[in-house]
């Protein structure tokens, strides 16, 4: 592994659980601006088959904690069992540092042992001494060989992928591009901090094997059912999506990923478990709100086939989010029938930022809210949807029903888009959408009505709770003042271009007035019209509310759903722009691979964002 020997050192950083190579320590804490753990009388650190043919030095940072001095302990650092250095820590911090020497065996196990503890008040845990950091690194060499599981694991990988594509029937070139891609970011994870010795290469392997089969079965059972060969694009568009789904759970799965809101998550789903469907969640001002349940109902059957609710969680929301290429792909190829303008939205759809950001902070909820709102709005731009035909229209109904039962902002936004659309096919469209529209319309009103029924209806007391705060706010006390409407606007702006990423935002211009000297009416046209609408309802919107400033997060909050609500709009336009760019001519390819480019570095950024 070649990248392993660039990143050997070892950090374990109190912000975010130790990884399972270490035992001892408590949860991590915060005070103020630091974060730190308390060990208890003994912790130890196992780095199986660590590369001894050098030195290393690990240095501890950590101080004794005691408010009473006289019981400031002794700590007694070893390495392999030999005793290496005994210290007396202060109530400051000071690194205590030992070495390990060349050995001919590979691996090493670093103690720490604590000569008494304590058991403050209101706590019931005995704490040893508190731990900022804890790294190790090798002392002057050139070459440090990972540790052999790894590498097993990583060969493996890369064989299973290979078999994987080349049984899908992916052209060399996919094989090639997609099998350097992978075991080129897949030694990346490995090799950052811990994930090298961590259960994560044997995860890792069983989850590309996982995810190979279905790359295989899913193409010959679409094969099956299309009647005819997948074309070669479309084989591409497969490979890259399961190829994203390993590589973004490869990431999350990652000993150095903070857990962030995931046990939040996993709570909920234990609730659903146990036959408690109805919870809500309180905002700092005291006003509660329910807590929408779709994706933990999705999870709930498949917590048969693992205990690891986290894991399942994000691969849940992982493999949604991977799903919106496939439609994408899938509406531009029917629509405007351009399949390597199809495979290039594929593609760009997996490297938004605001995507990133979202899952990464466990935000679970509105990743798998975004994912459900986009399969309604594919099955409204591909289903006939005919006036009267009450069989597709039920299914359409059920299927908004679920989307709005993900998140309560998609309940407010999958609505606002659907209304938006169903008025783009009427006064835009020919007349045979004049029945598809009527059918949106009552749809998501009977969708919204059973909603309501089994889920939001629930919540009688917490919606009078609000109503009684904002009645109990002091009368005539003097506003805050708002933020000015310039800065607004520029964060409006800032908002948008992060979110979606600056080179998507420049091609996604260029693809628009492409798109509007084009004069399409077509279904995915008029879903475009219908995503840039709401997009630019709910912005204008949120500019011009008259809002605090202590509540101007709030809106920036909201704005960034609005964004992740509508960015395949902007994914497509900025396909489209670049493949007119590209097609262009050689004056045009240029800027359209330098685009290309940096927005794959930016995705590649977000996603090693994930490991720190």
């Amino acid at each position: 592994m070649a990248v392993y020997p660039w990143t050997p050192s070892l950090t374990v950083d109190m912000d975010r659980p130790v990884p399972s190579v270490v035992s001892g320590f408590y949860g991590e804490e915060r005070s103020n601006r630091e974060t730190f753990a308390w060990t208890q009388a003994n912790v130890t650190m196992t780095l199986a088959d660590l590369d001894r043919s050098s030195e290393w030095t690990c240095v501890i940072r950590l101080r004794g904690g005691r408010a009473d001095l006289s019981t400031l302990p002794e700590v007694t650092v070893s390495v392999d069992g030999i005793v290496t250095r005994r210290v007396e820590p202060s109530n400051e911090y000071a690194d205590v540092s030992v070495v390990l020497p060349t050995q001919p065996r590979p691996g090493a196990i670093i103690g720490l042992t604590v000569s008494n503890t304590f058991v403050p008040d209101a706590d019931n845990r005995p704490l040893g001494v508190m731990v900022d950091h804890w790294t190790c690194a090798p002392i002057g060499a050139s070459w440090v060989r990972p540790p052999a599981r790894a590498l097993t694991a990583a060969a493996a990988i890369g064989g299973i992928f290979g078999a994987a594509v080349a049984l899908a029937g992916a052209p060399a070139l996919a094989w090639g591009v997609v099998l350097l891609t992978i075991l080129t970011l897949q030694a990346v994870a490995l090799s950052w901090d811990f994930g090298a010795f961590a259960p994560l290469p044997t995860q890792a392997a069983g989850l590309a094997l996982g995810l190979a089969a279905l790359l295989v079965a899913g193409t010959t059972v679409t094969a099956r059912l299309l009647g005819r060969p997948l074309s070669t694009t479309a084989r591409w568009v497969a490979c890259i999506t399961i190829g994203v789904c390993y590589l973004k759970m490869l990431a999350l799965m990652h000993p150095s990923k903070p857990i962030v809101d995931a046990v939040f998550h996993v709570h909920r789903l234990q609730w659903i478990l146990e036959g408690r469907w109805y919870f809500t969640q309180t905002m700092p001002s005291g006003v509660s709100f329910p807590y929408a349940i779709g994706l933990y109902v999705f999870a709930a059957p498949w917590t048969l086939l693992t205990n690891d609710f986290v894991w399942l969680l994000r691969l849940v929301v992982v493999m949604a989010e991977a799903l919106g290429g496939v439609l994408v792909y899938a509406l531009i190829t029917r629509y405007w029938n351009d399949r390597p303008l199809a495979a290039v939205a594929a593609v760009l759809m997996a490297l938004v930022p605001r995507t990133f950001e979202i899952v990464g902070n466990a935000n679970m909820t509105n990743a798998f809210g975004q994912s459900a709102a986009l399969i309604v709005l594919t099955a409204a731009t591909l289903w006939a949807l005919e006036w009267k035909r009450w069989r597709p229209w039920l299914g359409f109904t059920l299927l908004i029903t679920g989307a709005l039962l993900c998140h309560i902002s998609t309940f407010t936004l999958l609505s606002a888009i659907l209304m938006s659309l169903a008025a783009a096919y009427w006064f835009f469209g020919d007349r045979t959408l004049r029945g598809p529209a009527l059918s949106i319309v009552t749809a998501l009103a009977l969708a919204g009505v059973l909603a309501v029924a089994v889920y939001y209806g629930h919540f009688g007391e917490a919606y009078r709770s609000a109503a009684r705060i904002q009645a109990a706010a002091p009368l005539g006390a003097t506003p805050l003042a708002a933020a000015p409407l310039g800065q607004k606007i520029s964060d409006a702006i800032t908002l948008t271009v992060a979110g979606i990423g600056w080179p998507l935002f420049f091609l996604a211009s260029a693809g628009g007035i492409t798109l509007f000297r084009q004069r399409r009416r077509d279904r995915l046209t008029l879903a475009i019209l219908a995503l840039g609408v709401t997009f630019s309802v709910f912005a204008i919107g949120v500019v011009f509310a008259p809002v605090e400033q202590s509540f101007q997060r709030y809106s920036a909050e909201f704005f960034s759903r609005v964004t992740l609500a509508t960015y395949p709009a902007m994914v497509i336009a900025a396909a489209l722009g670049l493949v007119t760019l590209w097609r262009a001519g050689a004056a045009g390819r240029w800027p359209a691979a330098a685009l290309g480019l940096a927005a794959l570095a930016i995705g590649a950024r977000e996603w090693v964002q994930w490991l720190r």
